[in-house]
């Protein structure tokens, strides 16, 4: 824990009110940022005429002592019954650049102030008009009659970021230090029967890499690896070359570029399911449905792939739609193609846009007993499984079964 507090005796001096605070270090999301709530007893007691000022106990933070300066009645430059806050430098020493920020919390709204500034000594930054002081008493911020604050301050100094990932980079198709080389040999397509019989390659590629990192990366990558001996190329024929170029430079570290997904949709989601770069599947998973649109013409052909490819978040796609077009596909588009155990996840979909149509309609606040992941969204059941470490890729039954084993 970072904080130190000095809780002074509440005394006046002048228009100084130097007040008793609680303040603690509490956990913040971004982990650059150190995170303080501070909280005044008593408001509606604190002096309310303007330019008097309420100074909490100091605490530390990057090395510096730190304080809140709160104005319940404005300070000079404040409107009529607008309350301001500054954060002030308590230490001596050179010039800090911060990021700060305060927010306070009520029962219907969450107000957030953002800002850089540099402080020298006994500097302070703040806001002039930051809520109503009306607002503060009957909206819900105060609790038991206390103001809670909470402050965050982050370092804007230059810091270079980690070089290991650029280094990584650097290491793609590399081959002087490489240990193992793919030669992707593209079949030239032809209707000619003499082509056909010739088999000439439209393309060949050589492309290096390095068994440590492909073996920790994926399973099926470290099995190709253990095909082969030395340098011997490891003959690949069934993705094009510059899609497993790609495939490889997002192993070292590499991002996709949206013109490249949008020339490679779906040879990328084959490739990476393929060759287990499930990350790249899922992400070009994403970008496929954010840019194209389910028609009445291309929905079956969508589930279908969906399905082979194990693409939840397309399948969740093509099921809401047919949902919310459920009387034209109903007259136009056959099911004969579609395997049976795709009926679970068309209901899962009318199940949840029943839910979404007549939520609150009972009266009933939902629980976390009765939300079941049955009928959760894949992003969700996703993002509880990544925050648990546990594999992302797979149909949504396996998803819920994942989660449930490890829950």
């Amino acid at each position: 824990m970072d904080d130190n507090n000095n809780n002074d005796a509440a005394a006046v001096e002048g228009n100084r009110t130097f007040v008793e605070t609680n303040i603690e270090r509490i956990k913040s999301e971004n982990p650059k940022e150190r995170l303080f709530s501070i909280t005044f007893d008593n408001f509606e007691e604190l002096p309310s005429a303007k330019n008097q000022m309420a100074l909490s106990s100091t605490f530390s933070c990057f090395g510096n002592q730190w304080r809140i300066k709160l104005n319940p009645g404005g300070s000079r430059a404040s409107l009529t019954g607008m309350v301001a806050v500054f954060l002030e430098r308590c230490s001596e020493g050179r010039e800090l650049a911060i990021q700060h920020s305060f927010k306070f919390i009520g029962d219907v709204e969450r107000m957030i102030r953002l800002d850089e500034s540099v402080f020298a000594v006994s500097d302070s930054w703040g806001w002039h008009d930051v809520l109503p002081r009306s607002e503060i008493i009957d909206d819900g911020f105060l609790e038991n009659g206390a103001l809670t604050l909470y402050v965050g301050i982050q370092l804007d100094e230059f810091i270079p970021k980690n070089p290991a990932s650029s280094i990584m980079l650097k290491l793609f198709n590399d081959e002087n230090s490489a240990d193992v080389v793919f030669e992707i040999c593209e079949q030239q397509k032809s209707d000619s029967e003499s082509d056909r019989k010739r088999a000439k390659t439209s393309t060949e590629k050589l492309y290096h890499a390095h068994r440590f990192i492909l073996q920790h990366y994926s399973a099926e990558l470290s099995a190709i690896c253990a095909t082969s001996d030395g340098m011997t190329p490891i003959i690949i024929t069934d993705v094009k070359p510059e899609v497993f170029r790609h495939l490889l430079y997002y192993v070292y570290g590499g991002e996709i570029s949206d013109e490249d997904f949008a020339v490679h949709e779906k040879d990328f989601i084959n490739a990476a399911d393929k060759y287990g770069v499930t990350n790249l599947k899922l992400e070009a998973e994403v970008w496929y449905v954010n840019n194209t649109e389910i028609t009445i013409d291309n929905v079956i052909d969508n589930l279908l792939y969906a399905d082979a490819m194990n693409c939840a978040l397309l399948k969740e796609s093509v099921m809401d739609f047919i949902v919310e077009n459920k009387e034209e596909v109903t007259q136009r588009v056959s099911f004969q193609d579609v395997p049976g155990d795709v009926c679970k996840d068309l209901l899962v979909a009318v199940s949840r846009h029943y839910d979404e149509d007549s939520s609150g309609d009972d009266g009933e606040e939902e629980t976390d007993i009765e939300k079941t992941f049955s009928k959760m969204r894949i992003r969700d059941l996703r993002q509880k499984l990544d925050k648990k470490g546990l594999d992302i890729d797979g149909s949504r039954e396996a998803l819920i079964a994942n989660l449930k084993e490890h829950s």
